[in-house]
């Protein structure tokens, strides 16, 4: 979307600077303490499409690159057996956390309002939550994502070993048959939640493949005249523009060109149904495409400008993202349980977010527990 720089480390920066503003923007939405000043970072969470998608998009292309396309002279054993081991590391963390913050809820938080919804009745036996955590039937805590990526790249040494016999189009067809396998209605939340992997793989395989063959996309790309890349890039932009900024009027109820209350919740009440989060229907899909490519052009395009004033955060979280995601669920989860409810005013909401955002910035920076938690 942009004339993507020759160095590797410019390529990689832009990445991981998209990284760090998706991981920027989970931890505020999941914090929830809105209006706090910061609302203008990710809209609040509450757009067609979220932070998340460009997270996992992005994992999958940085482990394409990573696993895939720089280990391509090692044995194949060699690169799936580093897939398999992350994998499995993943998941015992996810497993370990989801257990923790049930344990810790029934011994100290039963009785406390802030403490987040789902988790099991303190009644039920705990070989049922043993058992129901290991098979992902249980879900709790605020590190969700882990159980999709955990299952993501244990089965991504099949799609790697495609992607070394250059079959990469079953790859991409294999995942889109996943994906419309997702029932299409009558899905009751709680099975819509288990059911997320089978939507949101097609997410993380494409980004799997679009790392794995990142250089030859950047090729292709630069091979076309200028004449050709600046309409098409004017023309994702604009739409993209347009179509976030058509949403936030909409979200947030903002009365330009005549628009009423009851126009702009008629219009987001249509539209709904199109962009459901678990499902990942076909529009949302589209949409998600349109406005990852135009961040990403913004960020490649001002690289610089972004380094320069926000790299000090956005970098780290970017770099670190998986080790800050684990420590976020744990600074939410204790935060929601002091601040209860998101009514306390836009001071002390902007002060608590601060505050939240610190406090994992301090753990990077210090590398709290960074030997066991992965990165």
């Amino acid at each position: 979307m942009t004339e993507i720089k020759d160095k590797k480390s410019s390529r990689i920066l832009t990445f991981d600077l998209l990284r760090g503003y998706f991981m920027l923007s989970i931890i505020l939405n999941h914090l929830y303490w809105y209006p706090n000043g910061l609302d203008w970072i990710a809209a609040r969470g509450d757009l067609l499409v979220t932070a998340a998608e460009g997270f996992f998009l992005l994992s999958g292309i940085v482990l394409g690159v990573v696993r895939g396309r720089k280990l391509i002279d090692k044995p194949f054993h060699y690169a799936a057996g580093l897939l398999l081991k992350r994998g499995v590391q993943l998941y015992i963390t996810s497993i370990v956390l989801m257990l923790l913050f049930t344990l810790m809820g029934w011994w100290l938080f039963m009785d406390n309002p802030g403490l987040k919804p789902g988790i099991r009745p303190i009644t039920e036996p705990f070989w049922q939550i043993l058992v129901g955590t290991l098979s992902f039937n249980y879900l709790y805590g605020w590190a969700d994502y882990l159980r999709l990526y955990s299952i993501f790249i244990l089965i991504s040494p099949l799609a790697l070993w495609l992607l070394r016999k250059g079959k990469w189009y079953i790859v991409i067809a294999a995942s889109v048959f996943l994906w419309a396998l997702y029932p299409a209605d009558g899905t009751s939340s709680k099975s819509a939640e288990l059911l997320m992997p089978i939507a949101w793989q097609l997410i993380f395989f494409s980004g799997f493949v679009v790392g794995f063959h990142w250089n030859q996309i950047s090729s292709w790309w630069q091979s076309l005249s200028k004449k050709l890349r600046r309409p098409l890039t004017a023309a994702v932009v604009s739409i993209a523009a347009v179509t976030v900024l058509a949403n936030i009027i909409i979200v947030f109820d903002i009365h330009l060109l005549g628009l009423t209350t009851q126009a702009t919740t008629a219009f987001q009440t249509t539209l709904l149904p199109f962009f459901i989060k678990e499902s990942l229907p076909l529009p949302r899909l589209l949409l998600f495409a349109i406005w990852f490519c135009a961040a990403f052009w913004l960020f490649n395009r001002f690289e610089s400008y972004i380094v320069k004033f926000f790299g000090w955060i956005l970098i780290p979280f970017g770099v670190n993202s998986l080790y800050v995601y684990t420590i976020h669920a744990f600074v939410i989860f204790f935060a929601h349980l002091v601040m209860i409810g998101t009514d306390h005013g836009v001071l002390i909401n902007a002060i608590g977010s601060l505050l939240v955002i610190g406090l994992i910035w301090l753990a990077v920076r210090y590398k709290f527990l960074m030997s066991i938690i992965p990165r």
